[in-house]
Order: C-alpha cells, then structure tokens, then sequence
C-alpha cells in the first residue's frame, strides 16, 4: 500500500521528503510539502499545505467493539483500519511530530502545533495544540477577515494569481503580510 515516494509524475508539483511514506489512495494538492518521515494514510490534502517532518496523518485505527483488535482477524484489514476520512484543506500548515487522527478534518488555513495529537475537527484558522489538540486562537480574530480570505478561494490558484490574490486581501484588510 506503500511507496517510498518517488512518484513525480503523479504529483508534479508536490514535494515529498526523504524517508516519508504516503499511501497510493492519498491525494495531494499542488504546491504542498510533506517532510521528512511522515506517514500519510488515505488522506485528502488540499493545496499549498505545509507538513512538517515527522508527522502522521490518518494512521490506521483498530476496532475496539471486536473481540479481538487484531488486524489478522478483519476481512479486509486496510479498509478496516482505514475507515473515516481524513481531509486537510488548503493552506493548512502541521507542526513537527503531530498526529493527526483518521475521520478528522482541518480547516482552510488552520495551524497544528509541533507534538500536537489532533482526534477532533480543526475550524479553519484556528490554532490547535497540545494532546489532544484544544484550539488556542485564531490566526485572524476577526470573523469578517476569515470570510474575506475563504470567500477570496486564493489556493485555488497558481502561485503568481495566488500571491496577487493574497497581497490585495492583505492591502484591503489591513494585514501586515509579514511572517510571524
């Protein structure tokens, strides 16, 4: 179910670090980066996504309502395992060492905390940290800015279009634009 990733030609525009392992059944955005050492199981990540090294997205999950928890006793062990999606939107960046639980989804923009255990929804751009993961903050606090950014649909863009995108919502919200 696993290659050692390779696979340029599947995702041109993706980059994929040394040692990481992503299943055949996930997909990933353009412009997103995954470290080094991760493990990704039948996810879906969006684009412009930043994972950083040591990270383990929708990790198989044994029945704990069958007798025996062992996976040799399940018909099909991958999609028992594998059950609940797990979903990553756009522009969503992941911490070093963080685990993000299968059937979970992280919103547009939001941020995952190094060594952070994520087993709950993330809203979009929220900050969520710890084990388990509680929201912090927000990266904006203002609702309207939120809207503004989600309603633009940015990464849906190529790069040039995005960062045009990007620098007019930065002018007419007022945001800095500088890294934090």
């Amino acid at each position: 179910m696993f290659k050692h990733y390779k696979m340029r030609k599947r995702y041109p525009d993706v980059k994929i670090g040394r040692h990481s392992q992503v299943s055949k059944d996930t997909t990933i955005g353009a412009h997103s980066y995954i470290g080094l050492n991760c493990f990704v199981t039948k996810a879906q990540i969006g684009r412009y996504v930043s994972i950083g090294n040591f990270a383990s997205i929708g990790n198989g999950e044994h029945d704990l309502n069958r007798v025996s928890t062992a996976s040799m006793f399940y018909d099909n062990g991958y999609d028992v395992l594998t059950k609940g999606d797990c979903i990553i939107e756009a522009d969503v960046w992941i911490g070093v060492d963080a685990i993000i639980r299968r059937g979970v989804r992280l919103g547009h923009g939001c941020v995952v905390g190094a060594n952070s255990f994520v087993n709950k929804d993330i809203p979009p751009f929220a900050i969520a940290v710890g084990s388990p993961a509680k929201i912090v903050g927000y990266r904006f606090d203002d609702a309207e800015t939120r809207d503004a950014i989600l309603a633009s649909h940015w990464w849906e863009k190529e790069p040039d279009a995005a960062r045009a995108i990007i620098e007019k919502l930065e002018a007419d919200l007022g945001l800095s634009g500088s890294p934090a």
